[in-house]
């Protein structure tokens, strides 16, 4: 600050001010400004870990449609072939009187079926790899291998109990809502705090252009006058951390029903896998391999034949349809949990 000598005559002798100032929070209040921020800090990093958690979650995801898509086209390839191998046959009992033309032009149609169906199958797995590719952070049109398995489901199902104590320690929408909480709890003592003043302290030097040099020193309090904004705020502060409050029961409320609906749908998932797997396919399979016999022996018909091999390939696409569900339903376990199952 530049300012004048005092003095009642003569010429203007100028004088320097030359000082600094720091105000001092009593009564805890730094330390909670300080709990204020780290549980902020907190808060921040929890959100970041569970946006890497869903991301992860949109991986396996994204992994196990890849792997059905892929498999499916493989199913495909094998009922092409099949059809391919049924279409000959029906030829060959046309041309020896043994079937009629409905037969062979039905057969031929199956063929132009499999042909549509495995160009739908190859736009899924398209599509499959295309979004596998971008949640990698890689062109959409990189190259990838062939999926060789999907990742083991769980020996048995956990206890939903268990995963949800496991979801409170390991859960980040659950940790930062924690830390959120204690951000809130702090500014809210600081809110009741704010009453009381706080200390300034300052020094400085004096420079004279004609006159010894002189020094400052000041010690300032700051008094809260503005009663209804103090009541505001801590109104505030207190409507602040009894929404975070009534938002972390809730979420935990919301959590514990999310993994009951995914434990449900990984166990329905295993049990369909296992009867489509043991009992569904063998008998299907045997009643296809009846019927195509029957049909050669001239006993049977061409549309059961078709119809044995619709209801088997059905089933096989149902079991990567439960596959699929399978991992999405632990895929999204891991989240709730945060970690690996």
């Amino acid at each position: 600050m530049s300012d004048e000598v005092d003095r009642t005559s003569g010429p203007r002798i100028n004088k320097t001010y030359l000082s600094f100032e720091q105000e001092f929070p009593l009564w805890g209040k730094l330390e909670l400004q300080k709990s204020a921020a780290l549980a902020a800090l907190d808060a921040a990093r929890g959100r970041e870990q569970a946006a890497a958690a869903e991301l992860d979650e949109k991986i396996k995801t994204a992994f196990a449609r890849y792997y059905a898509a892929s498999q499916a086209l493989l199913i495909q390839r094998e009922v092409t072939d099949i059809t391919r191998s049924i279409a000959r046959l029906a030829k060959v009992r046309y041309g020896q009187n043994l079937g009629n033309e409905t037969d062979a032009i039905t057969a031929e149609a199956e063929i132009a079926r499999a042909g549509i169906e495995t160009a739908r199958l190859e736009g899924e797995r398209r599509t499959a790899a295309a979004r596998l590719n971008v949640l990698l952070a890689r062109p959409a049109t990189a190259p990838l291998a062939d999926p060789k398995k999907l990742r083991p489901l769980p020996a048995a199902e956990p206890p939903l109990a268990s995963l949800i104590d496991r979801a409170r320690l390991g859960n980040p929408r659950l940790f930062a809502g924690a830390a959120e909480i204690r951000s809130a709890a702090s500014q809210h003592e600081l809110a009741e705090k704010a009453w009381f003043p706080n200390v300034t302290l300052g020094a400085g030097a004096i420079q004279r252009d004609n006159g010894p040099p002189g020094y400052t020193a000041t010690l300032a309090f700051k008094v809260p006058l503005q009663w209804e904004a103090k009541q505001a705020g801590e109104r505030e502060a207190s409507a602040r951390l009894g929404a975070a409050q009534q938002r972390q029961a809730q979420l935990e409320l919301d959590i514990g029903g999310d993994l009951e609906q995914a434990l449900a749908a990984l166990a329905t998932a295993r049990r369909f896998r296992e009867l489509t797997r043991k009992q569904l396919i063998p008998k299907l399979a045997a009643a296809q391999k009846a019927a195509l016999t029957a049909y050669r022996q001239n006993q049977g018909t061409l549309t059961a034949v078709l119809e044995a091999e619709h209801r088997i390939h059905q089933a096989r696409l149902e079991l990567l349809r439960a596959d699929n569900d399978a991992q999405g339903a632990l895929a999204a376990t891991e989240r709730l949990i945060g970690a690996d199952l």
